[in-house]
């Protein structure tokens, strides 16, 4: 190799290293402000898994139907976050008015228990297995045609 190529390569290898030095640089920086940003109160990542549906699209005022499918548009025990618990205060409030309606009404499914308390039957299904395990009403039938009775 002539001293010329030796010189050219020994440039081009400081000059590699020396960009190398400031991409590393860079990238430790963009990685303490993404921190920073995490401590500021930004949103935590995202557990590994299902990804997040996609938001739904914005609609008018106008057009927005107040009720879906039958079901009351905005359930009384609906007002958490998804995966949130009941606090034992609500869950015993919303189990006590389940066990005065059964007992006002008795053989009603829990579709209709539900629309009679304004809430949705995915509201209801802890409070009546707390009934059932304590024994103050008693079930007929199975699946949706299951009907609920006071002892």
């Amino acid at each position: 190799m002539s001293d010329a190529e030796h010189q050219i390569r020994n440039r081009v290898d400081a000059f590699v290293n020396e960009l190398s030095d400031l991409v590393r640089a860079a990238a430790l920086q963009a990685v303490a402000d993404a921190l920073k940003k995490g401590e500021t109160g930004a949103a935590p990542a995202r557990k590994a898994g299902r990804p997040a549906k996609p938001a739904a699209p914005v609609e008018s005022h106008e057009t927005k139907p107040t009720r879906t499918r039958g079901r009351p548009a905005a359930a009384k025990g609906a007002k958490r976050r998804a995966g949130e618990k009941r606090s034992p205060a609500v869950l015993a409030q919303v189990t006590e008015q389940v066990f005065n309606h059964i007992k006002s009404n008795a053989g009603q499914g829990v579709e209709q228990i539900a629309k009679a308390l304004g809430t949705t039957t995915k509201e209801l299904t802890l409070p009546i297995r707390k009934l059932l395990g304590e024994k103050k009403v008693t079930s007929k039938g199975q699946k949706r045609a299951t009907r609920y009775f006071p002892r």
